[in-house]
Order: C-alpha cells, then structure tokens, then sequence
C-alpha cells in the first residue's frame, strides 16, 4: 500500500470544498514490479490516472495484508435488517427529493 501524504497538497489546492485530513493515509493494494534491494525501493503497478512516478522508498509503502473473518469470525459485517419504528412501522431510505414546499413553519418533501 501506498503513503498518500505526497498527494495531500495536490488534493487540497484541486478541490476547494475538500479537507485534506480527511483522505486515508494509504491508498492500494499495487502490485510491486521491481524491487531494489540496494536502494530500498520499490516499483509499483500504478493506474495511469495517479500521474506519478512508479518507484517509490520502502519508508512509503506498507504490506497489505488481507483480513482473515475464519480468525475474527465476531468482526465479520453482517448486513442489517430493516429499520423499524417503537410503532412498529418500517424506515425506507430516500431516493432523492422531488419537490418540497414550506407549511407552516417547517417544511414538507416529496421523496422517491
């Protein structure tokens, strides 16, 4: 995996709305090309999207290692039922909203 703390700067200055704190500090898994040895670095499969030089210092990058759910069966993510009301009534999730008008001193929404 790669350290995505050279892409912080890039992602701030892009996108006004964004927080560059909030990006995950790693981003992958790659596949490493090259290695080496002499130099401690690294050449990753990179998606020509990144637009950055593939050989990285082994001080950027981390092993991945791949979740095991046999050794921690009770942190498996099982999907949830539906959401239900103390009336016993069941939540549906909004598509998106159709229209809204202003009733009194609140609003009310068409939803899909």
């Amino acid at each position: 995996m790669l350290l995505t703390l050279h892409q912080w700067r890039e992602f701030a200055t892009n996108d006004l709305s964004g927080v560059a704190k909030l990006i995950p500090c790693f981003d992958g898994p790659y596949i490493i090309v090259n290695s080496m040895p002499e130099f401690l670095a690294y050449t990753l499969d990179l998606p020509n999207s990144l637009n950055i030089f593939p050989t990285f210092h082994s001080s950027q990058l981390k092993c991945f290692t791949q979740n095991n759910a046999s050794l921690f069966p009770s942190c498996k993510h099982a999907q949830p039922g539906p959401i239900m009301t103390a009336e016993g009534l069941e939540e549906y999730a909004i598509e998106k909203i159709l229209d809204e008008r202003h009733r009194g001193c609140r609003y009310q929404c068409l939803v899909q």
